[in-house]
């Protein structure tokens, strides 16, 4: 009773997320991956509903499962690309490779269900006992299926891993600031899949052999509730990284942004980013200057806002060059370039002032005390209020 009551709960919260999500969709394609991925999710947790209250639908159900398996890591790894590109994204024709193995998956749904009963029986629930003719076309399928899944998943999960890595060093070559941007809770979502992975294949490996409260089938679809939850409650809030950028005709991807295009390169060099820049040395160097005139004298960094673009614009140079100047010349990303300048004001005020470290974070241009206090640790080595004590300043919150 208590899968049953774990798969309702888990498959209302996709029906409803996905009630959401298909109202949403066609202003916003980046979501068509995620529903297929939830879709999946959806398929994969009905089994204590399909077992427990509609029996005949069992046959189908077992068949089906290949199709959620193969379907679900793709479309998570597609998901996170429309999440992390630098323009809207749209399906495109090379992304259908990703889907290609699901045509094993049909095979197999095939094989499945045009067994004899007794066979299907046998093979799923019982003792099989020798295998021959179709039975063991469709077990030997069946255990080729499940080892390229496995392959494949580990493979996507590096894939996304490396997504990521690379999504949040190209953050901080655009944005000042990348609160809410940083997606986070994508490394959850991946340790939360690979732990109820491992507790269920515990639980099918040692069920007949471990009798233990805390390896249950209960405990695989608690697991992947929690999975359920976390994708269904931070999907629904999560705009792509880059959005607020979509649409500007003055936006062209940096070298370091050309993300994921039909080569699909996950990583890309520091060596090779600027190769083809026809940028000298010595305009490096007067667009350095530039740039600290309009960020330090202008005080452009008191605006939280601030984008590599929005900088480059005012300055009159284009965003590839002032990109190249930060990262060549002076050694910063444009995140470490900005927040320099309001880490060097805010010393200023906690030694000039004694407002509180709250109100000279926002006054510098923070939008967050959390990423004051990151962001000023990382260049003094010491908090707001140790730099403040060290400097003879008494000490205010």
């Amino acid at each position: 009773m208590a899968e049953l009551i774990l798969s309702v709960a888990a498959l209302g919260m996709l029906a409803l997320t996905l009630q959401v999500l298909i109202l949403q969709q066609p202003r916003q394609a980046y979501l068509q991956p995620l529903m297929i991925a939830l879709c999946a999710l959806g398929l994969m947790l009905s089994g204590p509903l399909v077992f427990q209250v509609s029996p005949a639908l069992i046959d189908g159900y077992i068949a089906a499962l290949p199709l959620a398996f193969f379907a679900l890591l793709p479309s998570l790894y597609l998901y996170v690309q429309a999440l992390t590109a630098p323009h809207a994204w749209q399906w495109r024709s090379a992304q259908r490779k990703h889907y290609w193995v699901l045509g094993l998956a049909l095979a197999l749904a095939l094989l499945i269900l045009s067994l004899p009963v007794t066979d299907r029986q046998a093979l799923f629930f019982g003792d099989p006992g020798p295998l021959h003719g179709q039975m063991l076309i469709t077990a030997a399928t069946f255990l080729l299926a499940t080892l390229l899944w496995l392959v494949a998943s580990g493979w996507y999960v590096l894939r996304i891993s490396l997504q990521l890595r690379q999504y949040r060093r190209q953050l901080r070559q655009v944005f000042a600031a990348d609160a809410g941007k940083r997606l986070h809770w994508l490394d959850g979502l991946l340790a939360a899949l690979l732990l109820c992975w491992a507790y269920a294949l515990l639980f099918f490996v040692l069920e007949e052999r471990v009798h233990s409260r805390w390896l249950s089938a209960a405990g695989v679809i608690l697991l992947a509730l929690v999975l359920v939850s976390l994708l269904c409650v931070c999907a629904l809030r999560q705009q792509p990284g880059f959005a607020e950028l979509f649409g500007s005709a003055a936006v062209q991807p940096l070298p370091d942004l050309a993300v994921e295009a039909e080569t699909e390169t996950p990583l890309s060099t520091e060596a090779g980013k600027y190769q083809r820049s026809a940028l000298s040395e010595a305009q490096a160097q007067r667009i350095g200057e530039k740039a600290r005139q309009a960020v330090y004298e202008q005080a452009l960094y008191l605006n939280p806002a601030l984008t590599l673009y929005q900088l480059a614009d005012h300055i009159g140079v284009p965003a590839q060059y002032l990109s190249q100047t930060l990262n060549q010349t002076l050694g910063l990303s444009f995140y470490d370039f900005i927040n320099a300048a309001r880490i060097a004001a805010a010393k200023q005020q906690l030694v000039q002032t004694e407002d509180s470290i709250l109100s000279i974070a926002m006054a510098v241009g923070f939008n967050a005390r959390s990423s004051f206090y990151k962001a000023f640790k990382a260049s003094t080595g010491m908090t707001p209020v140790m730099y403040r004590a060290a400097q003879g300043k008494p000490v205010t919150g």
